[in-house]
């Protein structure tokens, strides 16, 4: 990596005392010495907030910050942003890893990711090693049109040119989870991101209590609906005008998402959307409309593993 470069981790933290000590290892052990690394740990407002500064005490080179009470995700991952001083600035989630190779691999992407892009989506695998990105191999640029037709869809890690991040933040909804696709949406506009095939992070997606777990139930469900609502607020046009299909489907999902959180208009929704060129989906949603949420579940499962939808993303 460049000499004199600052990389600043973000890793927002909410009931993860117990596991963060991993995470932390696997950004600090493979440092090499001449690297320059900062590590912001943002407790947002969690309930084991002693045992995590006792954790973290055993740890040098890392700023806890406190949130006074659970203010979610984007909050905390905003609050790390502000503080940081990062030439780079990346975003950790608590209960995950980056590779023992991060630094080389760091170092090789800096030297190909385009100075006049603000953005960086590095390559993630599962625990099993499974790359969750729809297009593994691929490295270059990803349009806002991209990301509205769900082109090289994944779960990436996100890098990002610290002075453009910090006045750019992410979209805070005061949910506990992200809502990314706003916040992703939102930076596209002012250009391109870079996507490498450079392997930094290892996403653990099926642990329990993860914000991705347990998500048919209503209180999860209520928050994707409401992230559908914002989506939908800002980009609703582009969406019917640059990926019509997609726009029907995201419908579909939204009307599912507001069926599951137990609110109404999920039907009117669903005759909104459904049409012949999304036969399957628009089916399917209507089951679960009819069935609820044991039924989402199981026939989600069971589309991801016969890959008829995508794992990621």
């Amino acid at each position: 990596m460049p000499e004199g470069l600052v990389l600043s981790v973000v890793i927002p933290a909410y009931r993860v005392s117990d596991l963060i000590s991993e995470t932390l290892h696997s950004v600090f052990s493979p440092i090499p010495g001449d690297w320059n690394v900062e590590v912001l740990v943002v407790d947002d407002g969690s309930p084991d907030g002693d045992e995590l500064e006792e954790t973290l005490s055993g740890f040098q080179h890392i700023r806890l910050i406190r949130h006074h009470g659970n203010r979610g995700m984007c909050a905390a991952r905003n609050t790390g942003i502000r503080a940081s001083r990062g030439d780079l600035v990346t975003i950790l989630d608590a209960d995950d890893r980056l590779v023992p190779e991060w630094p080389s691999a760091l170092a090789a992407i800096v030297s190909e990711w385009p100075e006049e892009v603000h953005v960086c989506f590095a390559a993630c695998q599962n625990p099993e090693g499974r790359i969750t990105a729809s297009e593994p191999a691929y490295t270059g640029p990803l349009t806002f049109d991209d990301l509205l037709n769900e082109r090289r869809s994944g779960e990436y890690l996100p890098i990002f040119r610290g002075p453009y991040i910090r006045e750019r933040q992410y979209v805070d909804l005061s949910m506990r989870k992200s809502c990314g696709i706003v916040s992703y949406l939102r930076l596209a506009e002012d250009g391109p991101f870079w996507v490498t095939s450079k392997l930094m992070r290892v996403y653990y997606d099926r642990r329990a209590g993860s914000v991705s777990s347990a998500w048919t139930r209503p209180e999860k469900a209520r928050e994707t609906a409401r992230c559908y609502e914002a989506l939908f607020a800002r980009y609703e046009s582009q969406y019917r005008e640059r990926a019509p299909h997609l726009y029907r489907s995201k419908l579909l999902r939204f009307a599912v998402y507001k069926s599951l959180a137990g609110e109404s208009g999920a039907w009117r929704l669903w005759l909104h959307a459904a049409h012949w060129s999304r036969l399957a989906e628009s089916i399917f949603s209507a089951l679960v409309l009819l069935l609820g949420p044991r039924f989402c579940a199981w026939g989600t499962g069971l589309a991801r593993h016969l890959g008829v939808i995508r794992q990621y993303g």
